[in-house]
């Protein structure tokens, strides 16, 4: 849904040229994102899933403050035990939802997302001053 709200947004915006990889990067990495199937399709995953992210930081920091490597391990586990669920349920319920009810998904998905840029941006300025 995140995807198809962008896709609209991005539609009222102005086209930018878009920004490419460095040489030696595109011609190894290209291919991959070109066509993410089957074991590129694992592979891209993998490489995706090492990106950071807000809620990661909070359970590492977690894991971190519990001072010992067992404690560290169980909070992590715990913290993957809590998402994993949540993340396939939203997949889940994205996919039920999309299929039925798809336009009116894409968008609420879309009064969302502006949403969530409006709220962002007041909390932005009310922390400058």
């Amino acid at each position: 849904m995140f995807a198809q709200a962008s896709a609209r947004i991005a539609a009222l915006l102005p086209r930018l040229a878009a920004p490419r990889l460095p040489g030696l990067l595109e011609a190894r990495l290209g291919p991959l994102l070109a066509a993410p199937t089957g074991l590129r399709g694992i592979a891209l995953g993998f490489m995706l899933s090492a990106l950071p992210c807000g809620l990661l930081y909070g359970a590492l920091a977690g894991a971190a403050a519990t001072g010992s490597a067992l404690g560290g391990a169980l909070a992590m586990v715990s913290f993957v035990a809590g998402t994993v669920p949540a993340l396939v349920g939203v997949a889940l319920l994205g996919r039920f939802f999309g299929k039925s009810h798809g336009r009116l998904m894409r968008g609420v998905a879309a009064g969302l997302f502006v949403l969530n840029g409006v709220v962002l941006a007041v909390m932005a300025l009310r922390m400058l001053g």
